[in-house]
């Protein structure tokens, strides 16, 4: 495997729905669900996931939103 190689497999990810690139390096299990999703439909999970009182999902998707903010 040549450098060229190498470096482009440090760039795999995917693409969320509202265009953000996000590298696998950075997904972790509980995030993973989420990685096709933009951030307004993460927003939405978690005002459906507050009514049904899911409040660990709720971490994980406020989580996800902010290290996508911070990632621009």
């Amino acid at each position: 495997m040549n450098h060229e190689q190498t470096s482009s497999a440090s760039s795999w990810g995917f693409l969320s729905s509202d265009g953000k690139f996000l590298p696998v390096s950075a997904l972790t299990t509980k995030s993973l669900e989420y990685a096709s999703k933009s951030i307004i439909e993460l927003q939405q999970l978690i005002e459906s996931y507050i009514l049904t009182e899911e409040y660990e999902k709720c971490a994980v998707i406020r989580d996800e939103i902010i290290r996508r903010q911070h990632a621009n």
